[in-house]
């Protein structure tokens, strides 16, 4: 079993479960294994339950649960 805290991204990101440490950082965003999208953490829930990732050019801000699977590498 691969311990997920020595899994690199790409772009050199690893697993983060300190969602609410990454406002302001670039972040990755993955779902069962894939990426979703790659943009800047705008606000984050104390208890790093949710986060909320900034709207970029023609996309809107949009908001990612870490109870429906979804990873935060940064």
């Amino acid at each position: 079993m691969t311990d997920l805290a020595l899994v690199k991204t790409v772009n050199g990101r690893g697993l983060r479960n300190d969602w609410a440490q990454l406002i302001g950082r670039t972040v990755e965003v993955w779902h069962l294994g894939a990426h979703v999208t790659t943009g800047v953490v705008e606000q984050a829930a104390d208890d790093n339950s949710v986060l909320w990732i900034a709207a970029s050019g023609p996309f809107t801000r949009r908001l990612f649960d870490r109870s429906t699977g979804y990873q935060i590498w940064a």
